[in-house]
C-alpha cells in the first residue's frame, strides 16, 4: 500500500524480469528396478498408481490380506507376484527395492528386517517414535551398504519445491516469518480407517509433512519452543481432534501451521512466506496450488507449478531414492534428515498435551511413549 503519511511516497506492480527457475525432478536411468511393495492401503495404491505412471518395475506385492494385495495387483501391476509373508519379499533375490507403506506401529522391525536381508529400503512416514530409533535404523543401513530413505514425500510436492528453490535462491531475503495453512474433509476420508482413531492424526501422521518442510527450510536456525493445540469441532466424523495450530519461535523467525482437517464445502490451502526483500505466497487447495507468487524489491513474477501433490510427490520421492542406489549416494531424505522435523513434531504433540511451550531440543520422543 501507499504510505499515507509521505505525499512522495509511490508505488510499483511493474513485472520484473526475474527469471526463477525450479529444477525438475531428477530421474533414475534405468526403469528395471524391481521393487516390492509392502502395504496396500489407501497410500500404498496411490503409491503404486504413482509408480505405474512413472514406468517402473513393481514385481512384488505384498500385504497380510491376500484380496487387497491382489486387488493391487490386478488394478496397477497385473504381471507382479503376490504375497501375504514379508519373508517371501526378503528371500527373493531379484527384489532390490523394499517400499514399506505400513503403519508405524509394525513399520520399523520391517525395515530392520529388510535392511539385514540386502534390501535398499524406502519407509512410510512418520519415520519413527524415538529419535534414537531413527539414528539406529540409520546406522543398520550404513553397515549393510544398503540405501534407506524415508519417504517424506511432500519435499517433492511442487509448491513446496517451488517454495524451496525461492528461498534458498535468496530471492526474498532473510525469512522473517512463514505462515502455513490446510483446511479440507480429512474425517470424512478416516471415518471408517484405523487412522480416523489416532489421537495424532493431524499433528503426527498429516502435519509432518510440513514439520519437516519447515526443518528442511531453516536449516540454520535453532526453534527456541514450539506451542500447540488442538480441537474438535460439532459434526466432525471422528472422535479425535481434527484441527490443530502451531507456532514454532525461532527468535528471529516465527512460523505458524494452521492444519482444519474437518472442514466442511472446502478444500483450500496457503502459505504466505515473508523475507527481508520480498515476500511468496500461494492460495490453492490443500495439497497444492497453480502458481506461486514472488514479490521482491525489483518487482514481481509467477511461477507456475504442478496443481497436485499425488503422483507428482511419490514420484519424486521414489525417483530421488532410485537415482541414490544407482549413483551410489546418499538420498535426500536420508533418515537423518527426517529427525529435526520430527523433533518439531514431537514438540508440536506434547504441547497440546500439556499446554505449554516446549522446547524441541528436549524432546526426542514421541509424547505418551
Amino acid at each position: 500500500m501507499t504510505n499515507p503519511y509521505d505525499s512522495a511516497a509511490a508505488s510499483s506492480n511493474e513485472q520484473s524480469n526475474m527469471n526463477i527457475l525450479v529444477p525438475p525432478v531428477r530421474m533414475p536411468a534405468s526403469d528395471q528396478h524391481c521393487i516390492a511393495l509392502v502395504g496396500c492401503g489407501a497410500i500404498g495404491r496411490i503409491q503404486l498408481y504413482s509408480y505405474r505412471q512413472a514406468g517402473w518395475n513393481v514385481a512384488l506385492i505384498c500385504d497380510k490380506d491376500e484380496a487387497a494385495a491382489c486387488n493391487a495387483r490386478d488394478e496397477h501391476f497385473p504381471n507382479a507376484d503376490i504375497t501375504t509373508d514379508f519373508q517371501e519379499v526378503l528371500k527373493r533375490d531379484d527384489i532390490t527395492v523394499v517400499d514399506l507403506a505400513l503403519h508405524l506401529d509394525i513399520r520399523p522391525e520391517f525395515v530392520r528386517q529388510a535392511l539385514l536381508a540386502g534390501k535398499h529400503v524406502l519407509s512410510q512416514k512418520p519415520f519413527v517414535e524415538k529419535l534414537s530409533e531413527g539414528v539406529e535404523l540409520a546406522q543398520v543401513a550404513e553397515s549393510q551398504g544398503v540405501t534407506l530413505a524415508v519417504n517424506q514425500n511432500g519435499r517433492w510436492a511442487p509448491h513446496f519445491r517451488a517454495l524451496r528453490t525461492v528461498i534458498e535462491g535468496g530471492h526474498i531475503g532473510e525469512v522473517a516469518s512463514a505462515d502455513f495453512s490446510a483446511y479440507w474433509a480429512h474425517d470424512e476420508l478416516v471415518a471408517n480407517h484405523v487412522l480416523g482413531k489416532d489421537p495424532n492424526l493431524v499433528l503426527y501422521d498429516f502435519a509432518i509433512h510440513w514439520f519437516d518442510l519447515i526443518a528442511g527450510l531453516f536449516p540454520e536456525h535453532d526453534a527456541k519452543s514450539v506451542y500447540a493445540i488442538t480441537g474438535k469441532r460439532e459434526g466432525q466424523l471422528v472422535e479425535v481432534p481434527t484441527m490443530a495450530s502451531v507456532i514454532i519461535d525461532y527468535g528471529s523467525l516465527q512460523v505458524t501451521v494452521n492444519m482444519r482437517a474437518s472442514a466442511r464445502q472446502e478444500d483450500s490451502g496457503y502459505f504466505h512466506v515473508n523475507g527481508s526483500r520480498g515476500k511468496v505466497e500461494i492460495a490453492g487447495h490443500s495439497l497444492g496450488g497453480d502458481s506461486l507468487q514472488v514479490v521482491t524489491e525489483s518487482g514481481s513474477t509467477v511461477i507456475e507449478v504442478e496443481r497436485d501433490w499425488f503422483p507428482h510427490a511419490l514420484i519424486g520421492s521414489m525417483a530421488d531414492f532410485l537415482c541414490a542406489i544407482e549413483n551410489g549416494e546418499q538420498p535426500t531424505a536420508h533418515p537423518r534428515s527426517s529427525l529435526a522435523g520430527l523433533s518439531l513434531c514431537f514438540a508440536a504433540m506434547e504441547s497440546a498435551a500439556t499446554g505449554k511451550p516446549v522446547d524441541p531440543a528436549g524432546v526426542s520422543t514421541r509424547y505418551g511413549l
